[in-house]
């Protein structure tokens, strides 16, 4: 009994996260109001606040289902024979989370308010491990700490996100995030 509950209550949850997703990617996040997302979802407004405090919470397991994926998926799967093309692929994947969520709802995510690009999260290990595998095989210089790389990768990535944002989707943005990141790796080569 308790596990049916579970179940019922893990699958309420996932419906009202679907259709929020959907309907944000669709219409944008603020054309998307929690009325729509409930008969959406089928649910009652009473049960989504039982689930999610206000339609920006949402965005919390948006980040999680990212850092499961890049965790649990994308870590190991990672194309390349060196730790650079796989850094590269790395953010290739990160690009493709960008445009399958949709501009609209990314226009949300590269918002100042957005604080989950402050946190360290288990998407931004994988790529310090990446790192940390170059600078050990000599492909990547041991002067900054992987931590510190990876900082400056993600900005550039995000930088390009926001600027695919911005210009409102009319690049091909893993293309362009491909050629940032392996532009900025040439710098960590060792000297």
């Amino acid at each position: 009994m308790e596990q049916e509950k579970y179940t019922k209550a893990k699958k309420t949850r996932a419906s009202i996260l679907n259709a929020a997703m959907s309907l944000m990617k669709e219409n944008g996040y603020y054309d998307t109001t929690i009325r729509d997302i409930c008969a959406k979802a089928n649910v009652s407004i009473g049960t989504f606040y039982t689930y999610f405090p206000g339609k920006r919470d949402i965005f919390a397991d948006i980040f999680s289902r990212a850092d499961d994926l890049f965790e649990n998926e994308i870590a190991h799967s990672l194309q390349g024979s060196s730790a650079c093309e796989k850094i590269v692929d790395y953010f290739r994947h990160y690009a493709k989370i960008n445009l399958d969520s949709g501009i609209e709802l990314m226009k949300v995510v590269y918002s100042v308010e957005n604080t989950w690009f402050t946190k360290d999260r288990p998407m931004q290990q994988v790529l310090i491990d990446l790192i940390e595998e170059g600078q050990k095989n000599g492909e990547l210089s041991s002067d900054s700490r992987p931590r510190d790389m990876a900082f400056f990768l993600f900005t550039l990535a995000r930088g390009c996100c926001y600027n695919w944002c911005i210009r409102d989707g009319k690049y091909d943005l893993k293309a362009q995030m491909e050629d940032f990141i392996t532009r900025a790796l040439i710098s960590y080569r060792p000297k």
